[in-house]
């Protein structure tokens, strides 16, 4: 035991506390803001760098042997957990208070400045511990609440929040019992530090696991399965058309300013807003037509009707997707695009039909969006020949 105290008190940990915090500053700015860019990640990212100018000041200020600038220092990396709180709750779609962090952060490193030659140093830096232990705590009612509160890659940070207020308890407890308790700071402190390191571990695999990881997940494997269900289901509907020249449409349909939605509300809102929108067209095509979601998010609709029922569908979902009324705080009105393709001009293959519809979608998108596309003769050949030029 008193070979790892004095390896957790030698300057050495410092350094290593360090480079960790700029490493986790690098990756969860570099890779999950710019994967997911929305207030959740942003305030993540504050909450690691301020971690990293923190550690940097502690190890500066010990280098030139200044004990007012290292604690100062040392009261800024207080204010973390609560910043990385601030984010959970952005990614959960409410208030965010992230002003407790940064006004904690100055308390407390103005505090433990002031009384960093006092013999109440101990004992306040205690008191102010147990606080960032209760405000990084707080993630666990954030959790509870949050959709993504089975995936696996939440419980270490679950149980490292646990663990980390338990040792902030347990620090004032010491201080409330044993007194004088200054005597003994210098064993404990490593391993407060030592905690505050497993969290921000436990904080960074958890932040990826949901920045990244849900970018890259598109669809569940339920989802996956519903789409192929879809696609045999269609393929069996057109070869049904094909001999007696039933007129088919093939519609793709995606929701507009999906990026900034992430951006300005995050994960939680965008994927209620992605539900209402899948409802939506369910509902609006009912039994007469197949639905189905793609892997990239869009929902591909065939329907067997004459030509003016589907254009009078496509404009209803339109109407409909515009009148959405979410929970979620969206900074615009919810909008989506459609793409049109009748087998009179795009024939009875079902992968041809949906890459028409899609290249529509695209472009009635590209025109500003909340409106439909028809394929005709010579947008099918200006799609290939756009193609061909690739």
């Amino acid at each position: 035991m008193n070979d790892l105290l004095s390896l957790l008190s030698a300057s050495d940990f410092g350094i290593w506390q360090a480079f960790f915090t700029a490493m986790a500053t690098c990756v969860t700015g570099g890779i999950a803001f710019l994967a997911s860019p929305s207030r959740a990640t942003l305030y993540w990212t504050y909450a690691f760098t301020l971690s990293m100018l923190s550690t940097f000041g502690v190890v500066a200020a010990q280098t030139a042997d200044n004990e007012v600038a290292r604690t100062f220092a040392l009261g800024l990396l207080l204010g973390s957990p609560a910043l990385l709180w601030s984010g959970f709750r952005a990614h959960r779609g409410v208030r965010t208070l992230v002003w407790v962090g940064p006004a904690f952060a100055l308390a407390s490193a103005t505090i433990l400045a002031l009384v960093a030659a006092s013999p109440a140093f101990g004992s306040t830096y205690r008191a102010l511990y147990l606080l960032t232990a209760i405000s990084g705590g707080l993630f666990l009612w954030e959790w509870v609440r949050m959709p993504e509160r089975r995936d696996p890659v939440i419980w270490p940070f679950g149980i490292a929040t646990v663990l980390f207020v338990a040792l902030g308890v347990s620090g004032a407890a010491v201080s409330l019992v044993f007194r004088p308790v200054d005597q003994d700071f210098e064993v404990s402190r490593p391993l407060t530090s030592l905690g505050m390191l497993v969290y921000i571990v436990a904080a960074l695999v958890a932040i990826l696991g949901l920045s990244v990881g849900r970018t890259r997940r598109r669809n569940t494997p339920a989802q996956e399965a519903d789409y192929r269900a879809f696609r045999e289901a269609a393929r069996e509907r057109l070869a049904r058309a094909l001999p007696a020249s039933e007129i088919c449409g093939v519609l793709c349909l995606r929701l507009d300013d999906l990026r900034e939605a992430f951006a300005t509300t995050g994960a939680a809102q965008v994927a209620q807003l992605t539900t209402s929108f899948h409802d939506t067209v369910r509902s609006a095509v009912g039994a007469s037509g197949l639905v189905g979601v793609t892997p990239e998010g869009d929902v591909a609709v065939l329907v067997a009707r004459p030509e003016g029922a589907t254009r009078d569908l496509v404009r209803r979902i339109l109407r409909q997707i515009g009148d959405l009324t979410l929970d979620a705080r969206l900074p615009f009105q919810p909008s989506a695009s459609a793409g049109w393709c009748s087998t009179t001009v795009g024939g009875y293959d079902l992968d041809a039909l949906l890459f028409i519809a899609r290249g529509a979608a695209e472009v009635a998108q590209e025109r500003g969006g909340d409106q439909w596309e028809r394929a005709d003769g010579s947008f099918i050949e200006r799609l290939v020949t756009g193609l061909e030029a690739q």
